[in-house]
């Protein structure tokens, strides 16, 4: 008797999206893990062309895009929207998050043809978000303080993570920085970033992923006031000079 092997389609198949979600307390209709499937097929499709993720095995990509993207949701309170995904990339955490919650979406790419597949992506799923072709710092240039979630996975540090967002969020929103194992270190600048930036750090939450033991943990800040400092500062500023840092700048005038 033949054995047929499984496809890449068979195992990212809706059924399985809804199973690993499941496990992490996200419960999906088979409408939404049909457009979680597709845009993880359309990611393996183009990263053959650009460098969107090193995770192309099917079995990983369930559980370290799709399920890593989710897991986190069971340990913060409820996410509220408008949400932004700082350095979206491959849409991962942006596009599952955009389909299971069902909130408008900002996927923040810098990468022009990231970007462009992003928005090839949002033509092929049903999902409210949008692909926005530039940095964090030029979103917040064009349109103020409008988020009420900010969330980042695998982008930056986390002081740098605290003040691309903090110029988005309103005020009472919150940055979610979802990180493997921070150091004390990292997370000491982030707070200290945050001084300056007008956020407070509220809760460390780690977690580990089910199946396997990848370490997690989700910091999360909440916007309490104004900025001490003009921000956003110029693009690249934030990962080059980071607020809170002693050899950084904290006091003088960064709107140049």
């Amino acid at each position: 008797m033949f054995h047929v092997k499984p496809t890449t389609n068979d195992i990212i198949a809706p059924d399985s999206v809804i199973a690993v979600a499941e496990l992490v307390g996200c419960t999906l209709s088979e409408a939404d893990a049909a457009s979680i499937a597709r845009h993880a097929l359309m990611m393996l499709d183009a990263n053959r062309l650009m460098n969107l993720t090193r995770i192309t095995e099917p079995n990983a990509v369930l559980r370290l895009h799709i399920m890593d993207s989710l897991a986190w949701l069971q340990h913060v309170a409820a996410v509220r929207g408008p949400l932004v995904d700082i350095g979206s990339g491959a849409g991962y955490p942006g596009v599952p998050l955009a389909v299971a919650l069902g909130l408008r979406t900002v996927l923040c790419e810098s990468v022009q043809k990231k970007a462009k597949y992003l928005r090839d992506v949002l033509l092929e799923i049903e999902c409210s978000a949008e692909a926005y072709a530039g940095r964090a710092e030029e979103l917040a240039g064009e349109r103020g303080s409008f988020a009420e979630t900010v969330v980042a996975r695998a982008v930056a540090p986390v002081a740098s993570l605290v003040e691309l967002a903090a110029p988005v969020l309103k005020v009472g929103g919150r940055l979610i920085a979802l990180k493997g194992t921070p150091t004390s270190d990292e997370i000491e600048l982030g707070r200290r970033a945050a001084e300056v930036c007008g956020l407070e750090l509220v809760r460390e939450s780690p977690y580990v992923l089910p199946g396997g033991d990848e370490a997690r943990v989700a910091v999360e800040f909440v916007k309490a006031r104004a900025a001490r400092v003009k921000l956003p500062r110029q693009p690249g500023k934030a990962q080059r000079e980071p607020l809170g840092d002693h050899a950084g700048p904290t006091t003088v005038d960064l709107g140049k």
